[in-house]
């Protein structure tokens, strides 16, 4: 398995009030790109209950070294994707050029941005989807070791434990 230290330090820091939010967002999406050795990974919640609607609250690009925010993707743009998140809760397309629930993203997303392969995970609050933690690979495709998607499966728990206020606050209401 990948090391997980410099995971549950960030949340440990992010827990104890030494980083801010938006810190935490930019090295949460760093340490794992540098982890899973993958070009992007990005955070996205969703919207609303509907599960139509997911919003990026950071997006990193390792070749760009730079950071995105509050892009949003629609269930009508890329439906899907959307079923294949509420149906098994993440998605390991190492072809997501030709993958059935990711090749939507093709001509929008993929090709632009030369993505070959996707690794989603989804992150979950009270046993209800919330949001998606996303990795991609451009240039090439990238098939996902056993050690890669069991890093991001439990780097997701550990986000949904360093979200739970956040999540608590936006989401107790909607899944009342």
């Amino acid at each position: 398995m990948l090391d997980q230290t410099a995971l549950l330090l960030l949340i440990k820091s992010y827990k104890d009030g030494e980083v801010t939010e938006t810190a935490f967002y930019h090295q949460l999406t760093e340490v794992i790109t540098k982890q899973l050795h993958c070009s992007r990974a990005s955070l996205w919640l969703y919207s609303n209950t509907l599960l139509d609607e997911i919003i990026a609250v950071d997006l990193y690009d390792s070749n760009l070294n730079q950071h995105f925010s509050g892009v949003a993707l629609h269930e009508d743009d890329f439906g899907p994707y959307f079923e294949a998140m509420r149906r098994d809760g993440g998605i390991n397309a190492a072809d997501a050029q030709h993958h059935p629930a990711t090749d939507c993203f093709n001509e929008l997303y993929f090709l632009p941005n030369d993505i070959y392969s996707l690794l989603d995970v989804g992150i979950r609050y009270n046993g209800q989807l919330v949001g998606v933690f996303c990795c991609e690979h451009v240039g090439e495709i990238m098939n996902w070791s056993a050690s890669q998607i069991a890093f991001l499966e439990q780097a997701g728990k550990l986000i949904t434990f360093a979200l739970k206020p956040q999540l608590q606050e936006k989401f107790a209401a909607l899944f009342a």
